[in-house]
């Protein structure tokens, strides 16, 4: 009787979960920073006046920070997009894992079948008949021949699993630090917005002065 070749099967029945299956997740669920508040418009005059310098500089600095606050509310989209695309990657992994695990545990039952088949011929070989142990043998290497490519599917379908999650793995990482560098840009902009409040968002200016530097940006 031909045996099956049953080592590596058994041996690869342990589960396979995704390398960062754990901290995967929370990566991709990390939210990335809320938009800023934007910032007040500079007040009205009142107490003394700001130079025209310090208000061209003001407007400038608040058109830089909403400008950047742009770009960044187009990054979240993305990232979070990224996020998305992620976790639905982790649910369809997870669905695969229960299933291939749900498949092993099977296969482990049939070899374990076959084998203990095997073990009932070679214990009552010597009191069969000559024709019974030939059916018996017959039998057993059907069981075995169709079992076997059940095996190999398996290992396949395993082998080619590990180098999926490791593709999976690294957008996650990739993604990781899409998601940090994105939320040290937004805490880079309020930091720049708290520094606008500061030096401009309580500074009393000339309305004239701010037509005449709008009409210099080409501003209405």
């Amino acid at each position: 009787m031909t045996l099956l070749r049953t080592s590596l099967a058994v041996a690869t029945l342990l589960a396979c979960g995704l390398v960062s299956a754990q901290t995967s997740t929370g990566t991709s669920n990390a939210k990335p920073a809320a938009k800023p508040a934007q910032a007040a418009p500079a007040a009205k005059p009142k107490g003394k006046l700001m130079t025209r310098d310090e208000l061209r500089a003001c407007m400038k600095a608040n058109d830089q920070n909403e400008a950047r606050a742009a770009e960044l509310d187009k990054q979240k989209a993305e990232v979070l997009k990224q996020r998305d695309e992620l976790k639905a990657a982790k649910a369809e992994s997870d669905k695969f894992e229960s299933d291939l695990q749900a498949q092993g545990t099977a296969i482990k039952a049939e070899i374990d079948g076959v084998k203990a088949f095997g073990a009932e011929i070679e214990a009552g070989a010597s009191k069969m008949e000559k024709a019974e142990l030939k059916a018996k043998q017959e039998e057993y290497q059907a069981r075995a021949n169709a079992l076997q490519p059940k095996i190999d599917a398996y290992n396949k379908a395993r082998n080619d699993r590990v180098e999926i999650n490791k593709s999976f793995n690294a957008r996650v990482d990739a993604h990781q630090k899409v998601a940090d560098e994105f939320n040290e840009a937004v805490e880079d902009l309020n930091e720049k917005r708290n520094d606008w409040k500061f030096k401009c968002g309580n500074r009393s200016y000339d309305e004239a002065d701010e037509i005449a530097i709008k009409k210099e940006m080409g501003k209405k």
